[in-house]
């Protein structure tokens, strides 16, 4: 579920994670009641998400997305797909498209901040019990 074992070299915290994501050509509509698309995150980050979709999306294209972080926690978030390829996952071919956010407002960026590094908490205690506190 939510790992963080590589040594982070980007501007922001990257967590391994599969969440629901909504996403639609941008509007500028925050409400995701008319159509709209559903991929798999796996990974995010506040600056973006890579993100399994069902079919292609052209790069550039901007993006209304929400994040299903909890419950209650859904914050709208507007992206940009920068790119994306076709990738053997357990043996299923998937699309995953590299989306960086371009607005996000600072509540939906202190939801995902704390999403995040509460995520990594757990994921620390949970190594120092398997590895005897060390």
């Amino acid at each position: 579920m939510a790992e963080s074992k590589k040594p982070q070299k980007r501007r922001f915290v990257r967590l391994e994670v599969v969440l629901p994501v909504k996403y639609r050509k941008y509007t500028g509509n925050p409400s995701f009641h008319g159509p709209f698309n559903v991929g798999r995150s796996r990974d995010l980050s506040i600056g973006g998400v890579k993100m399994s979709v069902s079919k292609p999306i052209p790069a550039g294209t901007k993006l209304d997305m929400e994040l299903e972080l909890g419950e209650d926690v859904r914050p709208y978030i507007v992206g940009k797909v920068l790119g994306g390829e076709d990738k053997l996952v357990d043996g299923i071919s998937q699309r995953v498209e590299k989306v960086s956010f371009t607005e996000v407002d600072p509540e939906a960026q202190d939801m995902m901040m704390k999403f995040i590094f509460e995520n990594q908490r757990k994921e620390v205690r949970k190594d120092k019990k398997t590895s005897g506190g060390k």
